[in-house]
């Protein structure tokens, strides 16, 4: 059995396959991304208990995956896991034993066919409609080849610390690890209504972070600030704290000046 525990899915999305037909064919792409899905989220379950499940729960896939790769930068390549007993001074001691296998869906892959799937599960827009995908057996067959890939892996596990700090600006929870950290990374609040950037900066074994954008304004119904580095020219925002609706543009005049008479 799969440590992830999706052999039933492939099991069904191949009978699917198996049967033909563009029916059959678009169950097939629910059951895969059920697999993706199953992986994915249990990958990052092992991020550690400082990250609730709540917080990933609401990303899809290749959203989830990117934020891991914050936190683990080699998370999305495979690896084979060994241990050694270590000695007194706490150096490798004696021969390296092979614990197990570590694999996962790299991100670009990831994005391109988590989303292709999708495609096939929802009636196609009146745009999409014009030249609509169509799915094919062979496609799928790519798919399940990967995902039968990823999920002969015998070791899932997370090698970081997670901590968390209050947005400066929505005083939501932001999450980061000891890699992050070490590379004095940019992290962004978790609040999609907020995104403030922070940056975080190490002080000998310590760290503090500090906000890094220092564009803000004040919401114009409930006065809370309003993070706005990252705003173009005719942008609508809502206010992370009442939901009220901005938008944005820039402007530019000409100074006057004076001229002697």
């Amino acid at each position: 059995m799969s440590i992830y525990s999706v052999d039933e899915y492939i099991s069904r999305a191949k009978a699917y396959v198996a049967a033909g037909g563009e029916n059959a064919l678009r169950h097939a792409c629910l059951e895969l991304r059920y697999c993706i899905e199953s992986i994915v989220y249990q990958k990052l379950g092992k991020v550690g208990k400082v990250l609730p499940r709540s917080v990933y729960r609401t990303w899809q896939p290749p959203q989830a995956l990117k934020r891991l790769l914050s936190f683990e930068p080699h998370a999305d390549q495979d690896a084979t896991v060994s241990y050694c007993v270590p000695a007194n001074d706490g150096a490798p001691s004696g021969e390296w034993s092979p614990l197990g296998d570590y694999r996962m869906f790299p991100v670009k892959w990831l994005n391109e066919n988590y989303h292709k799937l999708g495609k096939f599960l929802h009636v196609p827009s009146l745009k999409e409609a014009e030249s609509p995908a169509k799915v094919t057996a062979e496609m799928l067959h790519e798919i399940i080849n990967e995902v039968e890939r990823v999920a002969s892996a015998n070791v899932v596990m997370s090698v970081n610390m997670v901590a968390v700090e209050p947005c400066t600006v929505c005083q939501s929870d932001m999450y980061f690890s000891q890699a992050q950290v070490d590379a004095g990374s940019e992290i962004e609040c978790y609040n999609e209504k907020c995104g403030a950037k922070h940056s975080i900066i190490k002080v000998g074994d310590k760290f503090r972070v500090e906000r890094a954008g220092r564009f803000s304004m004040p919401c114009k119904r409930c006065g809370q600030r309003m993070a706005i580095e990252d705003i173009e020219h005719g942008e609508h925002k809502a206010c992370w704290s009442c939901g009220q609706l901005h938008v944005f543009g820039w402007c530019c005049a000409a100074v006057p000046t004076t001229t002697d008479d």
